[in-house]
C-alpha cells in the first residue's frame, strides 16, 4: 500500500526519519515508524545504497505514519502502511537492526515521497545537509538478491583484507591514521594514481609517493596479501561505486562506514586497500595477481574525489568542470537529471541551477551548461565526443541546442591545452530562438578560418576496414578489447596491407609483416593496416593542396596533427617536423624506420621494446580518434571531426582554446559540429593576421 505522505514544513527545514523496531533474527519482518523532524535538531543516522531492479528485486516493510489532520501540517492519529521496497533496501535495514537493534535512520525512498517531483525538486538542496548532519553514514554494498556464493565469499574476504592492509600501512607510517581527512585523502590519491617510476624525492608529493613505494612494497611482500588481492576486485566492481549520488552520500559523510552483510569497515581501511590494489596493478613485479589487478576497476576513486571536492568548498562551476572529461569513470544515475543534480551537494552553496524535475534531460542538461558558459567555462565547448550517438545514455543531438553538453558522457580533454584564440575574451549573450526544441541561441565573436573545401576517410571507417573490434571506434583505446584473429582474417588483413603498400608505389615488406603477427601485441598487426589506411589519405591530401595550392607547398607540415597526442617530451626526443612531408610520411610507413622511433623514448630495461612500440601505436592512434583529414579553402590543412563536411565553416570563437566546426542551418544560424585541430593556427597564430569579426547565432 503507497504511503499516505504529509506535507513537510519547508521554513522549518521539515524533514521524515524512520525508526526501525528491532527484531530477535534477521529474517523477521521489517517494522518502523516514519515521523517528521526539524533538520537541525534532529538526531539520525543516514544510508546510502543501490535501489536495485524494482521488477525483479521486491521486498516488504511495515510503516506506522501519522495520517494528515484538517489543518495543514496537523495529523489526526496514524495508520499502518505495508510498503514495498527493493531487496537492497530490505536487506540493508534488516542487518542494520542485527548490529544496532532500534535505531533512526534517513533513506531517501521512504524519507522523501517520490511520487511528488515538487518536494524531490527543494529535497535536492538539503541532502548535503542530511548527509553531513548524520551521526554516521552506512554505506550498504550487499549481498544483492543474485550475488552469487563465490561472489559473497570474495568481498567478505576484501573486507577482512582491509584490515591486514591496515596494519602494514602502520608499519610504513604510523601517523597515517592520525593524518587529517584532507592529508590523508591526498596520500590515498597518490598511492591509487602512483607507479613505480614517480617516487622522486625532489618531487612535492614525494612524501606521499615514498608512502606508496614503501606500502607496495611491504604488500607484495605479504604471502596474506598476495594470496587475497584478487578478491578485491569483486569489491572494486560493487555496483554501489558506479553511483551517482555517492558523490556527495560519501563526500558530506563525517563518519562513513562500509557494509557488506555483516562485515562492516570505516572508510578509510576500504579505500586504502582499493587503492592499494589499484597501485600493484601497475607494478611489474611477475605475480599472477598483478595481471589480474590491471583491469581493477578504478570507480571507487569518485568516493576520493567527492570527499576531497566536498573539504575544498568549491563553487559549483569549479565542481562541475570535474565531469567534463574522463576519468575516473563517469558514474550513473537512474535518473538522468540527476548527472547535474547530484553534483550541488558537492558545492559550497550552490548557485544557479534550480532543481526541478518537471523539465525534460535535454532542458536540465542545456540549463547546466549556459550557467557554465555565462561563468566562462568555455573549455565546454571543446570537449570532444566524437561519437554520442553511440556512446551517451541519452542521445540528444535533436533535443538539445549544439552548444549545450551532454552530460551522460565524459568527453576528451585534448583541446583545452591549445590557445588558438589567443589572449581575446569572449562577451556570451544567451537570445530567446523562435524553435520550441531550442529555445535559446548563443551569440559569439570569433573569425572565420575558411570553409571545409576537401575532406578525406572518417577515423571509424579506416578503423574498421583495418580489422580492430567496433568498440575500438567508440572507446578511442586501440587495446581495450580482445582482438583475436583467424587465420582467414588474418589472410584478408595481409592482402589489403599488400594493397595499400602497392596503390602507394612502394615494395611489399612480406618480412616485417610477417613479425606482426608473431612479435607483437595482438592489435598491432590491425594497428599497421589502420595506420597504411590513415598515412595513405594523408598523402592523398597533401597531393591534392600542393595542386590547388603550389604557392604555399612550404606550409604543408602535418607532423603537429599526426603527433597531436604524443607527449611534449617525446616529441622533442624524435624530432616529429621531419615527418610532416611526404617523404617523412613514407618514412612512417617503413617498419624499421618507424620502429626506431621506440629508442628515442629512453625506456629502461623495466619496459621492454613490445610496449614502448605498443604505447607509440596508442598515441598515435588517439591523435586521429574521432577525426578526418581536410582541407580548408585557402589550403590550410586540419582534423576536423568526422561528422563534418565540405562546406561545413571552420571559426576561431573569441576566448575559446581551439577552432570550431560549424554548419549553417539557416540564414543567420549554426549548429557546432565540434572542435578541430588546423595546422598552423593552435597557438594563436591567426589572431594576429585575421582581424575581421563575425557574430555567430549558434543553436
Amino acid at each position: 500500500m503507497a504511503i499516505a505522505y504529509r506535507p513537510l514544513d519547508q521554513t522549518q527545514k521539515e524533514i521524515r526519519l524512520l525508526e526501525i523496531k528491532s527484531a530477535s533474527r534477521l529474517d523477521k519482518p521489517l517494522r518502523g515508524t516514519l515521523f517528521h523532524a526539524r533538520l537541525p535538531e534532529a538526531s539520525y543516522t543516514a544510508l546510502s545504497y543501490v535501489w536495485g531492479q524494482p521488477i525483479h528485486d521486491k521486498s516488504a516493510i511495515a510503516i506506522k505514519y501519522a495520517k494528515p489532520g484538517a489543518r495543514l501540517f496537523s495529523t489526526s492519529g496514524s495508520e499502518t502502511y505495508d510498503h514495498e521496497i527493493g531487496s537492497s533496501l530490505s536487506r540493508s535495514l534488516r542487518h542494520l537492526r542485527q548490529k544496532y537493534g532500534k535505531f533512526v535512520i534517513w533513506t531517501d525512498a521512504l524519507c522523501i515521497n517520490q511520487t511528488d517531483n515538487e518536494e524531490k525538486s527543494w529535497h535536492i538542496p538539503l541532502m548535503s545537509d542530511i548527509y553531513s548532519k548524520a551521526k554516521e553514514v552506512h554505506a550498504w554494498l550487499g549481498p544483492r538478491y543474485d550475488d552469487n556464493d563465490n561472489l559473497i565469499r570474495n568481498v567478505h574476504t576484501a573486507f577482512e583484507l582491509t584490515n591486514t592492509v591496515w596494519s602494514l600501512a602502520d608499519k610504513v607510517n604510523k601517523s597515517h591514521s592520525l593524518l587529517p581527512e584532507q592529508d590523508w585523502l591526498e596520500a590515498c590519491f597518490k598511492l591509487a594514481s602512483a607507479d613505480e617510476q614517480s617516487d622522486n624525492p625532489q618531487d612535492s608529493d614525494g612524501q606521499w609517493l615514498g608512502f606508496s613505494n614503501r606500502l607496495r612494497s611491504v604488500a607484495l611482500s605479504s604471502r596474506q596479501v598476495v594470496d587475497n588481492l584478487a578478491s578485491v576486485m569483486d569489491l572494486a566492481a560493487n555496483d554501489y561505486f558506479a553511483r551517482m549520488w555517492i558523490l556527495q552520500e560519501t563526500g558530506r559523510a563525517n563518519r562513513l562506514t562500509f557494509h557488506y552483510g555483516l562485515r562492516q569497515a570505516p572508510h578509510r581501511r576500504v579505500l586504502l586497500t582499493l587503492a592499494v590494489a589499484r597501485s600493484l596493478g601497475k607494478s611489474s613485479q611477475d605475480l599472477p595477481v598483478i595481471e589480474t589487478l590491471q583491469s581493477l576497476d578504478a570507480r571507487f576513486l569518485n568516493c576520493l574525489l567527492a570527499r576531497t571536492t566536498c573539504g575544498q568548498s568549491l563553487s559549483f562551476q569549479h565542481v562541475m568542470r570535474g565531469a567534463y572529461f574522463t576519468a575516473p569513470p563517469l558514474p550513473r544515475a537512474t535518473n538522468m537529471r540527476d548527472l547535474i543534480y547530484a553534483r550541488l551537494g558537492l558545492a559550497k552553496d550552490p548557485i544557479g541551477i534550480t532543481v526541478n524535475y518537471d523539465l525534460s534531460v535535454a532542458e536540465v542538461f542545456a540549463d547546466a551548461s549556459r550557467f557554465l558558459l555565462l561563468e566562462g567555462s568555455l573549455e565546454l565547448l571543446i570537449t570532444f565526443k566524437p561519437y554520442a550517438r553511440h556512446r551517451g545514455e541519452v542521445y540528444t543531438e535533436d533535443k538539445m541546442p549544439s552548444w549545450a553538453n551532454d552530460w551522460s558522457i565524459a568527453g576528451m580533454d585534448s583541446f583545452v591545452r591549445y590557445r588558438a584564440a589567443k589572449d581575446t575574451t569572449q562577451q556570451l549573450v544567451f537570445t530567446n530562438y523562435r524553435d520550441a526544441t531550442v529555445k535559446q541561441a548563443l551569440n559569439m565573436s570569433g573569425v572565420s578560418v575558411g570553409n571545409v573545401q576537401i575532406t578525406k576517410e572518417r577515423f571509424s571507417w579506416t578503423v574498421l576496414e583495418s580489422g580492430l573490434h567496433r568498440s575500438t571506434v567508440t572507446l578511442g583505446d586501440l587495446q581495450a578489447v580482445d582482438n583475436v584473429l583467424s587465420e582467414e582474417n588474418r589472410m584478408a588483413l595481409v592482402q589489403r596491407m599488400e594493397y595499400i603498400y602497392e596503390e602507394l608505389g612502394l615494395e611489399v615488406p612480406h618480412a616485417h609483416i610477417g613479425t606482426f603477427f608473431t612479435q607483437h601485441s595482438s592489435h598491432f598487426a590491425p594497428f599497421w593496416c589502420w595506420w597504411l589506411y590513415w598515412v595513405a589519405s594523408l598523402l592523398e591530401l597533401i597531393g591534392e593542396a600542393e595542386l590547388l595550392y603550389p604557392e604555399k607547398k612550404s606550409t604543408y607540415n602535418i607532423a603537429e596533427l599526426i603527433f597531436r597526442h604524443v607527449p611534449q617530451e617525446l616529441r622533442g626526443n624524435i624530432r616529429v617536423g621531419r615527418f610532416g612531408s611526404k617523404e617523412g610520411l613514407l618514412a612512417l610507413i617503413d617498419y624499421e624506420r618507424w620502429s626506431s622511433l621506440v629508442t628515442s623514448q629512453g625506456r629502461n630495461d623495466n619496459h621492454p621494446q613490445d610496449e614502448a612500440i605498443m604505447q607509440l601505436a596508442e598515441w598515435l592512434f588517439h591523435s586521429a580518434w574521432g577525426m578526418r583529414p581536410a582541407m580548408l579553402a585557402g589550403g590550410r590543412l586540419a582534423y576536423i571531426p568526422e561528422d563534418a563536411s565540405p562546406e561545413d565553416e571552420m571559426v576561431i570563437f573569441y576566448g575559446v582554446k581551439a577552432p570550431l566546426v560549424i554548419r549553417r542551418c539557416t540564414e543567420d544560424t549554426y549548429r557546432i559540429i565540434g572542435p578541430a585541430h588546423v595546422c598552423g593556427a593552435m597557438e594563436g597564430q591567426l589572431m594576429d593576421i585575421m582581424t575581421t569579426r563575425n557574430t555567430y547565432n549558434l543553436i
